[in-house]
C-alpha cells in the first residue's frame, strides 16, 4: 500500500506546483506568436489570442520547465485558456514530469490562483508513474488539486482507481474519494501482491497514517483482511506498516493453513501490528465478539476460540500462534476427526503460551471452567443435542450426559497441548473439580485427565468441604487420598485412606419427572445384588489402604487393612474382594468376620439373634449355594457352638441371615453351647435338627466326667443324646466316674 501512496502523492504534488507555476507565468508573460502570419483572434470576447506557442524556462543552461500549446487566449477579466496542453518538467524529486490535456485554464491572481484542466488529463513520470482523469483542478490559495471524475493510474506492477481525488499541499494529505481500488500484480516471484477496495482511501504523510473508509477488503498473498474502516500506521520513512488498526465487523482470513496456525479471525475491532518488514503480522487485539480460527492437522477441522477481548501473539512466520490471551464469555471448540472426540471448553479467562516453529505448547482456562467431550455419533433421524445444555448432571444440576459425553466444572484447567489445539496430551481440572460421564462422577480438589488413554486422576481434599476425592457409579461411591480412573475400561483405583459404598440395582424405568442421584451404568440399567449375608435394601461401606474397583462388572478388591460392613455383619482382612453381580465374596489374610444370626431358642422356642465371629486365613462367600467357606486354622463361634477345623463351610438359609448347615474338615474341634467337646477328621451341623455327625479316626467327644471314642458320632445341642458307630475291632470305648449318669446309645 505504501508504494502507491508515496509515488501518486509525490507525482501530484510536484505536477500541481510545477503546472501552476507554468500556466501563471506563461499568462504573465507576453509570449511571441510561433506563426504571427497564421495569428488571428477566433474570440472576440478574448484581448489576446496565440496558437501553437511554447514557453520555455530556464535556470543558467538548465531548463526548467517547457510548455506547448495549440491555443493560448487571455481575457480582459485576467482568465485565460489555453488548447492542446503539454507541460514538460524535468528533474523535480528526481524524475520527468508530463502533463497533457485538452484543455487548460487560469482564473484570477497570486496568491488566489485557480487552474483547471479538462479532457483526457494525463500525468506520467520518467519513473513509470501514470496518472490519467477527464478534469482536475488546482485551488492555490487552499494548496488543493480536485479530480472530480474517475481517475485511473498506475506504476510498474502498481495500478488503481477511483471516482474523485483530492490532494491538499499544505497538509500533505492525498484523498482516493470514491470506489478506491489499488491492485499490486505479483512479482518476478509470484509473491508480494496485493489487492484493495475501500470506499474511500487517504494517505497523511505527516502523520504517517493511510485511512480507509466504507469497508475496505484488502487481498495480500492469500490473506484477507475486511472491516468498516481501517488505518494503517507507517514507519517514519513511510516504506513499511508498523500497525492496522480494523474498526466494525472486522475480519482477517487465510495464511494458516499449517497446523497451529492462525486460519482467521473475526470482532468488532481489531489492531493488527507488523514485524520489521511490514509483512508479517506479529500481534493481534481483537475487541467485541472476537473469534480466531486455527488450523488442524493436515485435512482435518481446525480449531475455533471465541471471547469478548482476544490478544494474539504470532511467531516471525506471522501465522504460528505463540500467545494467546483471553477473557469475557471464553470458549473453545475442538471438532471431532479421526480418533479424537469433539470437546469444547468455556472459562472467564484464558492464558496460553508457546514457542515459534512450535506454536502453543500450554494453555489455563480459569473462572468457572466449563468442559465438554463428546464422541457420540447421534442415529438417523435424532434430533440435533444443544451442546449447551448437554451433560450437566451431578456436576451441574441438570439431567447426566448421554452414552459418549463427558463433562466437567472446574475453578481452573491446565492443557498440555502438541501442534497449538490440535492435540490436546492432557488436561489438568483445579480449584475444585468435578467430572461426570454417563457412568461415574468423579470430584476432587485436582484431576487430572489423560485424553489419549482415557485416564482419569483425582486428588487433594476440597478446599470448601475438606472431602476428600470421590468418584461414585450407580453400584457404589468411593473415597480416597489419590483414584485414578480409567474411564473406557469402567476400572477404579484408590489408594490411601479408602472408604466406599456399594449398593444393589434393579432395572428400573424411572417415573416422569423423577430425577436420579447417579448416573445410569453403561448400557442401561444392568441389575446387580448383594452378597445373601447383606441385605440388598441397605448400602454395604469398606475401608482399605487401596481398592480396585471394576465398575462395568461390580467387581471391587479391598487391599491393606480392608474392613467391610453393614449393619452387624462385618469383615476384616488383608484382602477383601466383593463382586456384587452374582453376589460373592472373599477375604484373605487374617480374617475376622462378624454375622448377626436367628436361631430358636431352647427355651422359648422364638427366634432370637445371635452373633457369629470367625477367623481364618481365608474366607469364599459363593451366593449361589450361600456357603461361606473359612480355610487355614478357621475358627467359628456361633449358635452351634466353637469350632475350630482347617475349613469350615457355612450354609444359610435362602433369608441370608439363618444357618442351614455347617461343614468342618480337618483337624475338628466342636465344643457345644453345653460345654461338650468333641474332636475328629470331619463335622456336619444339620441346623433344623440342631444334630452334629462327626467322623474320624478316632472320634472324640468330651463331658464333664466321661470321653467316648469312635469311628463316628453323631449328638445333639439340645437333648442328652449320643449315637456311636464303631468297628468290629474296637466299637467304642467309655471312661468317666460313678457319679456321671450314663448316656443312651441308640
Amino acid at each position: 500500500m505504501t508504494p502507491w501512496q508515496r509515488r501518486l502523492r509525490v507525482g501530484l504534488g510536484l505536477f500541481v506546483i510545477a503546472f501552476a507555476a507554468i500556466l501563471f507565468v506563461s499568462i504573465r508573460r507576453p509570449v511571441g506568436p510561433a506563426h504571427p502570419d497564421k495569428t488571428r483572434r477566433n474570440d472576440p470576447k478574448a484581448v489576446t489570442e496565440q496558437i501553437k506557442g511554447t514557453i520555455l524556462l530556464a535556470k543558467g543552461t538548465s531548463p526548467d520547465y517547457k510548455l506547448d500549446f495549440e491555443r493560448l487566449v487571455q481575457y480582459a477579466d485576467g482568465r485565460s485558456t489555453l488548447l492542446g496542453v503539454k507541460a514538460r518538467v524535468p528533474q523535480r524529486g528526481g524524475r520527468d514530469f508530463l502533463v497533457t490535456a485538452k484543455e487548460g485554464e487560469v482564473v484570477g491572481e497570486q496568491p488566489k490562483v485557480n487552474v483547471k484542466l479538462h479532457g483526457s488529463v494525463e500525468l506520467t513520470t520518467s519513473d513509470g508513474l501514470k496518472l490519467n482523469t477527464e478534469d482536475a483542478s488546482y485551488l492555490d490559495a487552499e494548496g488543493v488539486v480536485q479530480m472530480p471524475g474517475p481517475v485511473t493510474f498506475s506504476r510498474n506492477r502498481m495500478s488503481g482507481s477511483a471516482v474523485g481525488l483530492s490532494y491538499d499541499k499544505n497538509r500533505d494529505t492525498l484523498w482516493l474519494l470514491d470506489k478506491a481500488v489499488i491492485q499490486i500484480a505479483p512479482d518476478e516471484n509470484g509473491k508480494d501482491s496485493a489487492h484493495v477496495e475501500a470506499g474511500a482511501a487517504g494517505h497523511a504523510r505527516r502523520d504517517k497514517y493511510i485511512r480507509f473508509e466504507r469497508h475496505v477488503k484488502v487481498d495480500r498473498d492469500g490473506q484477507t483482511i475486511e472491516a468498516e474502516g481501517a488505518v494503517a500506521f507507517l514507519t517514519p520513512d513511510e516504506k513499511r506498516i508498523q500497525m492496522v488498526e480494523l474498526r466494525g465487523a472486522s475480519r482477517v482470513t487465510g495464511k494458516g493453513d499449517t497446523s497451529g496456525g492462525m486460519k482467521g479471525m473475526t470482532a468488532r475491532d481489531m489492531n493488527l501490528t507488523y514485524g520489521p518488514d511490514g509483512k508479517q503480522l506479529q500481534r493481534a487485539l481483537l475487541n467485541g465478539d472476537g473469534v480466531i480460527e486455527l488450523g488442524g492437522v493436515a485435512g482435518r477441522a481446525g480449531r475455533r476460540l471465541a471471547g469478548q477481548f482476544v490478544d494474539v501473539a504470532l511467531g516471525p512466520d506471522g501465522t504460528t500462534v505463540t500467545g494467546l490471551s483471553a477473557r469475557d464469555r471464553v470458549q473453545l471448540d475442538l471438532p471431532a476427526d479421526a480418533g479424537t472426540p469433539a470437546r469444547r471448553i468455556r472459562g472467564g479467562a484464558l492464558q496460553a503460551a508457546g514457542q515459534p516453529g512450535v506454536g502453543l505448547t500450554r494453555a489455563e482456562f480459569s473462572e468457572d471452567v466449563d468442559f465438554q467431550e463428546s464422541s457420540a455419533a447421534p442415529k438417523a433421524g435424532t434430533p440435533t443435542v444443544d451442546p449447551t445444555r448437554v451433560g450437566r448432571g451431578v456436576c451441574f444440576r441438570e439431567p447426566a450426559p448421554p452414552a459418549g459425553v463427558r463433562v466437567a466444572r472446574s475453578g481452573t484447567l491446565d492443557l498440555a497441548l502438541k501442534n497449538g489445539f490440535t492435540t490436546i496430551e492432557s488436561a489438568r481440572f483445579g480449584r475444585g473439580a468435578c467430572f461426570q460421564d454417563s457412568a461415574i462422577v468423579g470430584t476432587a480438589r485436582e484431576a487430572r485427565y489423560g485424553m489419549a488413554a482415557g485416564s482419569l486422576n483425582l486428588s487433594g481434599a476440597d478446599e470448601k468441604t475438606g472431602r476428600p476425592p470421590q468418584v461414585s457409579d450407580e453400584h457404589a461411591t468411593i473415597e480416597a487420598s489419590r483414584i485414578e480412573i480409567l474411564l473406557d475400561a469402567k476400572k477404579i483405583t484408590a489408594i490411601d485412606s479408602v472408604k466406599s459404598d456399594m449398593r444393589a440395582t434393579k432395572p428400573a424405568t424411572p417415573t416422569a419427572g423423577a430425577a436420579r442421584a447417579q448416573p445410569a451404568p453403561p448400557g442401561g440399567n444392568a441389575q446387580t445384588h448383594l452378597p445373601s449375608i447383606l441385605k440388598e435394601d441397605q448400602p454395604v461401606s469398606a475401608t482399605a489402604d487401596s481398592l480396585v474397583y471394576d465398575s462395568s462388572a461390580s467387581h471391587a478388591v479391598y487391599t491393606g487393612h480392608a474392613q467391610l460392613w453393614q449393619g452387624d455383619v462385618t469383615i476384616k482382612a488383608d484382602t477383601i474382594v466383593l463382586d456384587d453381580q452374582k453376589g460373592d465374596l472373599s477375604a484373605s489374610g487374617a480374617v475376622v468376620s462378624k454375622m448377626l444370626l436367628e436361631q430358636v431358642n431352647d427355651k422359648t422356642k422364638a427366634k432370637e439373634r445371635v452373633h457369629s465371629v470367625a477367623t481364618a486365613k481365608a474366607l469364599a462367600y459363593d451366593d449361589k449355594l450361600r456357603r461361606a467357606t473359612y480355610t487355614g486354622a478357621a475358627h467359628l463361634t456361633g449358635p452351634q457352638g466353637d469350632l475350630t477345623a482347617d475349613r469350615i463351610e457355612l450354609f444359610l438359609k435362602e433369608s441370608g441371615n439363618e444357618v442351614d448347615r455347617l461343614e468342618a474338615y480337618v483337624n475338628v474341634a466342636m465344643r457345644t453351647p453345653d460345654n461338650r467337646k468333641a474332636s475328629g477328621a470331619r463335622l456336619t451341623y444339620l441346623s433344623a435338627e440342631e444334630r452334629y455327625d462327626m467322623t474320624g479316626l478316632p472320634v472324640r467327644i468330651e463331658e464333664e466326667c466321661r470321653e467316648t471314642i469312635g469311628k463316628s458320632l453323631t449328638f445333639f445341642k439340645s437333648a442328652d443324646r449320643i449315637i456311636v458307630d464303631g468297628n468290629e475291632e474296637r466299637r467304642t470305648e467309655t471312661k468317666g466316674g460313678g457319679k456321671c449318669p450314663g448316656p443312651r446309645f441308640d
